[in-house]
């Protein structure tokens, strides 16, 4: 798995075609600039900000949301989000976790990235 880290002061997103494409946070937002440009298998989108208001452009054959179960924000915003999709698309919830990567999130997304 190649792990980019995009700097905000560059906004360059790496060149090619790949499978599988993950953000969180605003990193997400970022992805999903990505897959509207090129298509993917799976975007999983990580506790997303709510910047968005439609992600119909999107190029993906699946999109998989992972929130926190203490970020309801979050998770609201990112269901409506998702009925915009025309792809397939799920929300996994991290019980008892927030908005970092770490314990049952951090494992959980490992199991899903592969």
């Amino acid at each position: 798995m190649k792990v980019y880290n995009i700097s905000w002061d560059n906004l360059r997103l790496p060149r090619g075609n790949y499978d599988t494409v993950i953000g969180f946070s605003m990193g997400a937002v970022l992805a999903c600039d990505y897959v509207e440009i090129k298509f993917v298998k799976t975007l999983i989108l990580c506790s997303m900000t709510p910047i968005a208001h439609s992600l119909k452009t999107l190029k993906a054959k699946e999109v998989i949301f992972i929130v926190g179960e203490k970020e309801k924000w979050v998770y609201k915003n990112n269901l409506q989000l998702a009925k915009t999709l025309k792809c397939k698309w799920r929300i996994v919830v991290i019980p008892g976790a927030d908005h970092k990567i770490t314990g049952n999130y951090r494992k959980k997304l490992l199991e899903l990235a592969v």
